[in-house]
C-alpha cells in the first residue's frame, strides 16, 4: 500500500465531490487529517487540502484509504502525484498560488445564467448543478446560496418568506443534516453569502447578499420520505438588496399547496353519501359504537348540508368543501371576505372536547390552505355555554348555532361576521 498505486484520476474526483458534499471539516475528520497548511489542489476555482484528498481518494480506487501518517506532503509527494493525474496544485507560499479574487458586483433582481454565473465565480457552468443548493467558493471567501420556493424538480427543501427575509433549509438531502462544512459557514457568516432564487433552466435569479442571523434546529423529511433533523437558517437581506423587493413572493400559496397537492375544494354535493365512520377506543360494545357513530357523522353531514343552502339562499360566493379538511368556506356577500366554517355535532359532555378541536382546525385550515385575512366561524348543532362562547370570540372564532331552521350567531361577533341564515 504506497502513494505510487494511486493511478486513478476519477478516484481523485470521486474524493473532491465527497469533499463538497459533507464539508472540509466533516472530511479531515473521517480520514484523520490535518488542515492543509501549503499545498492545496486547485480544481473548479476551489481549493482542497491535497494531502486528504489523496489518501481519501486511494481509498475510492484500492478500498481503503491511505492514512496520514503513511505518507509525507509536499511537492516531491502528494504535489509530484496530482500533477501526473492532470490536477493542478498550488503553494500558498508559491507566487503561483491564486490571489484571494475579488467579490463580483450582481444587480439584485436581474436574472443570471449558469454561464454568466461560472464566469463570475470562476467556476465552470455544470458546477451548479452539483453542488445542491449550497456551493462555496474559498479563493473569493464566498458562498452561494440557491432557494427554490415552491419546490425544486428534484427536491424540496421547503424554503419560504417571512416579509423580506427567508427562512432557508441547509445542506443535505438524506439523513440527518449536519453543522459542518457549508452550514457551518453559513451559521457563522465566515463568507459573504450571495443568495439566488431558481429562475427556469439554467438560470437564477439573484435576491441579494445576506447574514444568517438566526439558526435552529426543526425536522423534515429527507428525499427518501423519512423524517430527519434539518438546520433552518434565518436570512436578512442588506438594505439594497432585499428578498422581499426582488421577486414575486407565491410563498403562502406554494407552501399550502405543497401541504395537500391532492385535497381539492369543490362544491358541496347533498347526494352523496357521507364518509363511513371510523371505529373509536369507547367503552361500549361494538354494535352501540358503531351505532353513535353512524349517527355523528350522519349528523355532521346533515349539518353541513344546511349551511351549504343557507349560504347559497343568502347570496355568498364560491362556497366550497375541501373533502378530509376544511367542511366549507364561501365569500360573504358585500365585501367578499371569506369565512372558514367547521362544524361540530355536540353531544353529552363534548362541548370543551370539540371546541378545542374546532379552534385548533381553524386556525390551521386559515394556515396552510386560506390567507391571514379568513375569518374563522364555528357552527354547531346545539347551543354551547357563555364561558365558551366568550373564550373562542376572544381567539377570532364566531360561534353560530343551528335550530333547525336557521343558524342563529351566538354572541356580537358572530353577530358581525356571519349575521342569522336562514335556509
Amino acid at each position: 500500500m504506497a502513494l505510487q498505486d494511486l493511478t486513478s484520476r476519477d478516484a481523485v474526483l470521486a474524493a473532491i465531490a465527497e469533499f463538497r458534499e459533507i464539508g472540509r471539516e466533516a472530511f479531515l475528520q473521517k480520514y484523520g487529517y490535518g488542515e492543509a497548511r501549503s499545498y492545496f489542489l486547485s480544481f473548479e476555482g476551489e481549493l482542497f487540502d491535497s494531502k486528504a484528498i489523496v489518501g481519501a481518494a486511494y481509498g475510492f480506487q484500492h478500498g481503503k484509504p491511505l492514512a496520514n501518517t503513511a505518507f509525507s506532503g509536499g511537492d516531491a509527494t502528494v504535489r509530484a502525484k496530482l500533477r501526473s493525474l492532470a490536477f493542478n496544485v498550488v503553494s500558498l507560499k508559491d507566487a503561483s498560488a491564486p490571489a484571494k479574487r475579488p467579490l463580483p458586483s450582481l444587480e439584485p433582481g436581474r436574472i443570471y445564467s449558469w454561464d454568466e454565473l461560472g464566469k463570475l465565480f470562476a467556476c465552470e457552468p455544470n458546477y451548479f448543478s452539483s453542488v445542491g443548493g449550497m456551493a462555496s467558493r474559498p479563493e473569493m471567501q464566498a458562498l452561494l446560496l440557491i432557494t427554490h420556493i415552491g419546490g425544486a424538480k428534484s427536491f424540496d427543501y421547503e424554503d419560504y418568506r417571512e416579509g423580506n427575509e427567508l427562512i432557508y433549509t441547509g445542506r443535505g438531502k438524506t439523513g440527518d443534516q449536519r453543522m459542518d462544512g457549508q452550514n457551518k459557514l453559513l451559521a457563522t457568516n465566515r463568507y459573504t453569502n450571495f443568495v439566488f432564487e431558481g429562475a427556469a433552466t439554467r438560470l437564477l435569479r439573484f435576491l441579494g447578499i445576506a447574514r444568517s442571523t438566526q439558526h435552529w434546529w426543526s425536522t423534515g423529511t429527507d428525499s427518501n420520505g423519512t423524517q430527519r433533523r434539518i438546520i433552518r437558517f434565518r436570512l436578512t437581506f442588506s438594505e439594497r438588496a432585499g428578498v422581499g423587493a426582488t421577486t414575486a413572493a407565491p410563498t403562502a400559496a406554494s407552501r399550502r399547496a405543497r401541504m395537500a397537492p391532492t385535497l381539492m375544494e369543490r362544491p358541496f354535493d347533498e347526494t352523496r353519501l357521507p364518509a363511513a365512520p371510523v371505529l373509536g377506543g369507547e367503552r361500549r360494545s361494538p354494535e352501540e359504537t358503531l351505532a353513535l357513530q353512524e349517527k355523528a357523522v350522519q349528523g355532521h353531514f346533515d349539518l353541513v348540508a344546511a349551511l351549504n343552502r343557507a349560504l347559497l339562499s343568502r347570496g355568498w360566493r364560491d362556497v366550497r368543501e375541501i373533502p378530509k379538511s376544511v367542511d366549507l368556506w364561501g365569500r360573504r356577500p358585500g365585501d367578499g371576505r371569506r369565512v372558514i366554517f367547521e362544524v361540530k355535532t355536540l353531544g353529552q359532555g363534548s362541548e370543551v372536547d370539540l371546541t378545542r378541536a374546532a379552534l385548533s382546525q381553524l386556525l390551521e385550515y386559515r394556515h396552510f390552505r386560506g390567507k391571514p385575512d379568513d375569518l374563522l366561524c364555528l357552527v354547531m348543532n346545539a347551543p354551547v355555554s357563555d364561558a365558551r362562547e366568550r373564550f373562542l370570540r376572544a381567539q377570532g372564532v364566531a360561534v353560530l348555532t343551528y335550530d333547525g331552521t336557521s343558524f342563529e350567531p351566538a354572541g356580537p361577533l358572530a353577530l358581525e361576521m356571519v349575521g342569522t341564515l336562514v335556509e
